[in-house]
């Protein structure tokens, strides 16, 4: 699931350089209706396929997540943080951030033990020909 959080990049303030190159201008949110509003427009516009929650405007997540600008995290079934990415997007390490998962399904044994399959007795049997 994804948290929308406070904008990073507000028309009114830090606004980055190709925001309004490509129409994009939200200013700060005033109240939770705004910040509802400015999450609706970002998952239509990025076609958002996971569900998507949006913070109170006191910022109790994201602060509580450190979750700004972005912040990629695993949970486990019982609430635990799993996985805590690296502040994005220059933080982001997506192999790492899916060894954690494929660990934490594993630990739950919803994974199987090996990861790595065998060759096909085909490929194989090419193999030792040549």
């Amino acid at each position: 699931m994804a948290v929308y959080v406070r904008e990073a990049h507000p028309s009114d303030g830090w606004v980055l350089p190709g925001n309004p190159k490509l129409g994009i201008s939200i200013s700060q949110h005033k109240d939770f209706g705004e910040r509802c509003d400015a999450a609706k427009l970002c998952c239509s516009s990025l076609k958002m396929t996971i569900p998507m929650v949006v913070d109170e405007i006191d910022d109790r997540v994201g602060n509580a997540y450190s979750g700004m600008p972005d912040r990629l995290y695993i949970v486990d079934k019982a609430g635990r943080v799993a996985y805590k990415g690296g502040r994005g997007p220059f933080g982001y390490k997506p192999s790492e951030m899916e060894q954690s998962l494929v660990m934490l399904l594993m630990d739950e044994g919803r994974v199987q033990q090996s990861v790595v399959r065998p060759l096909p007795d085909r490929a194989t049997d090419r193999r030792a020909k040549k």
